[in-house]
């Protein structure tokens, strides 16, 4: 999601892990949550923070990560922002790492 878009999502609430998918280079998370009666879902690619980068001569050659929301399991509760004209339109605020594909 863009950073504008972003700037739209100032409500917030609690969702629901329903999947956690490994497609054999990156992990997805979708989560489910509902505005005012209406359930809707959001999938997005798990982020990572660098925890230790490995120098060589001062060169960055490697680096350990973990994931930014640890280890979220499904049926685990995270924080959804969402926008309130368009509910659909939402992001993981915890997951705001960098993506490594």
């Amino acid at each position: 999601m863009f950073r504008f878009q972003k700037k739209a999502c100032t409500k917030e609430t609690m969702g629901t892990v329903v999947k956690k998918r490994y497609n054999g280079d990156t992990w997805f998370l979708t989560v489910s949550y509902t505005v005012e009666g209406v359930p809707y879902k959001r999938t997005e690619q798990l982020r990572y923070r660098p925890v230790k980068t490995y120098r060589a001569i001062g060169i960055p050659v490697g680096m350990r990560s973990s994931a930014s929301l640890g280890q979220v399991q499904v049926g685990d509760a995270v924080r959804v922002c969402y926008n309130p004209q368009k509910p659909k339109r939402a992001y993981l605020p915890d997951n705001e790492d960098f993506l490594f594909t």
